[in-house]
């Protein structure tokens, strides 16, 4: 005969073994279910996401403020954000709006940090987007600025020579390009006399320099760098270039000498040939009235007190 309790026993065994086993199912079942839907669910959210060129950071007042005195430290945090900034905007192809805001963010906190310079100069022009004067000038604003706090900076010097030069000009009406190249050709020049930029910047800028009729400078230029540069290919150059010019300069002023000559003797002695009025000079001034007034007597002291000084 069976004991009803072990019956009993048997079968609340049975009851928890099942409970289990259908807790254990419905647990799975969840997590398999929660997987898929996680899944799914992080599928969807990254296909519906759009970049967005926001800027988060306060304005660079309180940038200062909130840096606690840590202000080197705080551009740098603001750094590595604005490269990242400008992985992403070039990646998305975007218009890089917010690079003057990292800019000044930075610069705020720490004016010398020199790296900013270059960089802003660098990517406000080679970047994705619409790039216009206005861009340049802005570079150029931030270099002058550099160039201001590092006037001993040979490579400053030359970003902003060249982005005067080479960047800002195209971007302009022709009639205004030619005072940037002006002003790039100083910065330039200061470029080389510090030994930086590449090895052809001294002949370019001596090349500039005469096109703009600056011969005189163009001369001076060139020897005053000579002895810095190092390339012997680049030094026979400037070799052969201030031998031309000194004949050059020489023969300009010759010409310039004997025109002066020839009108001058036009005016005063056409009928003197050249070498005779080289004797005789320029005929003196004549101021016949004063004759006139004195009865044509060349010496002053018979001159007439009581003449008319309203006689013709």
């Amino acid at each position: 005969m069976v004991d009803p309790s072990a019956a009993r026993a048997t079968i609340a065994g049975v009851t928890r073994s099942l409970t289990m086993l259908w807790i254990a199912g419905g647990l799975a079942a969840a997590i398999a279910t929660a997987h898929v839907t996680r899944r799914h669910g992080q599928q969807h959210y990254l296909a519906t996401q759009r970049y967005e060129d926001v800027y988060y950071l306060p304005p660079p007042d309180w940038l200062v403020l909130f840096s606690l005195g840590h202000r080197e430290a705080v551009a740098g945090l603001v750094w590595l954000r604005a490269l990242i900034y400008f992985g992403e905007e070039l990646q998305q192809r975007g218009q890089v709006h917010n690079l003057y805001n990292y800019t000044d963010a930075m610069l705020a906190l720490d004016p010398h940090f020199k790296k900013v310079y270059q960089w802003v100069s660098s990517t406000s022009l080679y970047r994705t987007g619409d790039i216009d004067a206005d861009d340049a000038r802005r570079a150029i604003g931030y270099l002058e600025q550099g160039v201001r706090l590092f006037p001993d900076d040979g490579e400053l010097a030359w970003a902003l020579g060249a982005t005067y030069l080479y960047e800002l000009p195209p971007l302009l009406p022709v009639e205004e390009r030619a005072e940037p190249r002006r002003r790039g050709l100083e910065h330039v020049q200061v470029a080389t006399r510090l030994g930086a930029g590449p090895p052809w910047l001294v002949l370019s800028t001596a090349t500039e320099l005469g096109r703009l009729g600056q011969n005189e400078q163009q001369i001076a230029h060139l020897q005053e760098v000579y002895d810095q540069v190092s390339d012997p290919a680049v030094k026979e150059q400037i070799e052969i270039r201030l031998t031309r010019l000194r004949d050059a300069t020489f023969a300009e002023a010759l010409r310039k000498t004997y025109e002066e000559l020839d009108a001058a003797r036009a005016v005063h002695f056409p009928y003197l040939d050249r070498e005779l009025f080289l004797l005789v000079g320029p005929r003196p001034p004549f101021d016949g009235r004063a004759l006139l007034l004195r009865g044509f007597d060349p010496e002053p002291d018979h001159f007439e007190d009581d003449a008319d000084p309203d006689a013709p």
